[in-house]
């Protein structure tokens, strides 16, 4: 088990980071014979995370969650 990494998150980014970390449990997962594939967050659930969380610039939070999104799936999908 690896130890927890900290991190500094920069103030026009932890909107995104919390909206992502809502997100948790909305990952697309495609399972076959050669193990599971991680595709993404489920746009429809993030859209409705980011209207329940009040977020009014909504284009902008999505880049965001898109780029952080884009490095887990880096490592969610490593062989």
């Amino acid at each position: 088990m690896q130890a927890a990494q900290h991190c500094e998150v920069w103030p026009q980014h932890e909107q995104a980071l919390e909206v992502f970390l809502a997100c948790a449990r909305q990952w697309r997962i495609v399972a076959g014979m050669a193990g599971a594939f991680y595709q993404g967050i489920d746009a429809t659930a993030l859209h409705s995370t980011m209207q329940m969380m009040g977020i009014e610039d909504q284009r902008e939070t999505l880049t965001l969650v898109q780029e952080i999104e884009a490095g887990a799936l880096e490592h969610l999908n490593e062989k």
